[in-house]
């Protein structure tokens, strides 16, 4: 499904020296099958953006999701949609092995839509 609205939020997501290539395919083999399972609805509604390899100076370095459609954030929530996916015991351990890659908290914009300037 093609996005056509603007983002309703951005998260920020800091990924540990070394990890980029984990958090990717862990978005990819963890999280996306487990949205098509359990929030079909989801699927196709949000963007992952890889942080550029060659940061400018005064760049902060953050994976950015985009999530689009009508939700709340919490409908991104991945522990409860770990839990209905994969069951209690493998969620733990799914979110586990996310916050070993994550550096510090995650930070959510959200956002009413494009200005027109």
């Amino acid at each position: 499904m093609a996005i056509t609205s603007s983002p309703r939020y951005v998260l920020a997501t800091h990924v540990k020296a070394g990890r980029d290539d984990d958090f990717e395919a862990f978005m990819r083999d963890v999280v996306v099958p487990a949205e098509v399972q359990v929030r079909p609805h989801q699927v196709g509604m949000w963007q992952l953006m890889r942080p550029a390899a060659d940061q400018p100076p005064g760049c902060t370095r953050a994976w950015l999701m985009f999530f689009h459609g009508p939700s709340d954030l919490d409908d991104w929530n991945l522990e409860p949609l770990f839990d209905e996916a994969y069951g209690v015991d493998a969620s733990r351990e799914h979110m586990q092995y996310f916050e070993g890659m994550v550096e510090g908290e995650q930070t959510a914009y959200a956002l009413d839509g494009e200005s027109t300037l």
